[in-house]
């Protein structure tokens, strides 16, 4: 039995559709209190697809991430301050990472604490629905 061109078609793209469905890629600005958050991570949780947890630094208050899929996302928020730098004792030297160079730490000034609920997922009380292409999602954060 042959099948007309058009239907052949048709259904190869259906099922193409299926495999994997549309990434988006959601950006956009972090404030608490009304002011850029000048650093952190934001989290995107994604409920559809594979179930990808996706992370996104926030630098200047604005963040960008990429190849959510589409669907339903929660959402976290979180700053972490300085590491707090020990003094040696005279002749010791500090441990460099694995792969050398310094360790990478937030700049002084750029650490803002905010309130440990937008960390977790179950309380940060912030979501958003991922579509297809690019989007913007802005998230205000409160005291």
């Amino acid at each position: 039995m042959r099948f007309p061109l058009f239907l052949t078609t048709g259904l190869a793209a259906l099922v193409l559709a299926g495999c994997g469905g549309p990434r988006g890629t959601v950006s956009g600005q972090v404030k608490y209190n009304g002011q850029p958050l000048p650093a952190g991570e934001g989290v995107f949780i994604c409920e559809a697809g594979d179930k990808p947890v996706v992370h996104g630094t926030i630098q200047d208050g604005h963040y960008s991430v990429s190849g959510l899929p589409a669907g339903p996302a929660q959402v976290t928020v979180t700053t972490m301050a300085p590491a707090v730098q020990s003094k040696l004792p005279p002749g010791v030297k500090p441990v460099e990472p694995p792969g050398g160079g310094a360790a990478e730490t937030p700049a002084p000034g750029k650490y803002v604490p905010i309130p440990p609920k937008y960390g977790r997922p179950d309380q940060s009380g912030l979501s958003c629905t991922v579509k297809g292409g690019s989007q913007t999602y802005d998230i205000d954060l409160t005291p």
